[in-house]
């Protein structure tokens, strides 16, 4: 019981953070990417494409990483979804290419899996009777950094309108040594094994075509 309860404190504390700050840097700049598109000349319909290329990343990207975090375990693959994040922000904040800047959007949306994994972890480490404060805290961290993000993001954007997101680069760096040396895996060898053996699936269309 003690090794539970230490567990599961060990997981959700590192957890609030890494979804608090993944949202918070996240909110920096989604306000800021009408501006970014239409100081490159763009028009109000490449506007919206590049607001689009997140969430359309995310419908193909979220499925696969979920199934691959039920076999290869929670840790890994959220380290790769926060690491697709702090390259897209960095290939965001340098580039002078639109191409690029859509590419950063894509790119942070299919790798934009961190909720589900996140939700995944408090399924892994509390009771039934407990899960909905567990992922009720994931709620509160989600919301808190999308209340605060937009607006800091805004005073940040006097410094640059790319500043922002060289700022939440530095953001998703800090949560990807929180997931390096702080947040533990918590999803057993023994389950990821029998999954493996129960789905021997490639990483392929095929896993999204099941996932959806």
């Amino acid at each position: 019981m003690l090794k539970e309860i230490m567990m599961k404190k060990s997981v959700l504390i590192p957890l609030f953070l890494i979804v608090f700050v993944d949202m918070l840097g996240f909110g920096f700049i989604l306000p800021l990417m009408p501006f970014i598109a239409i100081s490159y000349g763009l028009n109000s319909f490449f506007v919206g494409l590049l607001l689009a290329a997140y969430p359309v990343g995310q419908v193909f990207g979220t499925p696969v990483l979920g199934r691959l975090s039920d076999r290869y375990g929670r840790k890994p693959i959220l380290f790769i979804s926060v690491l697709g994040t702090f390259v897209s922000l960095l290939v965001l904040g340098f580039t002078k290419t639109i191409v690029l800047i859509f590419a950063s959007r894509l790119i942070d949306g299919l790798t934009g899996g961190n909720i589900s994994i996140a939700q995944s972890y408090i399924s892994d480490v509390t009771s039934e009777k407990d899960r909905a404060k567990g992922l009720g805290l994931i709620g509160a961290a989600f919301g808190l950094g999308f209340i605060f993000g937009p607006a800091i993001g805004g005073y940040l954007s006097q410094y640059g309108l790319q500043f922002p997101a060289l700022f939440s680069a530095v953001l998703a760096f800090i949560n990807l040594l929180l997931i390096i040396f702080i947040l533990p895996e918590s999803l057993s060898k023994e389950s990821r094994i029998k999954m493996r053996k129960s789905e021997k699936t490639q990483f392929s269309l095929k896993i999204l075509k099941e996932a959806l």
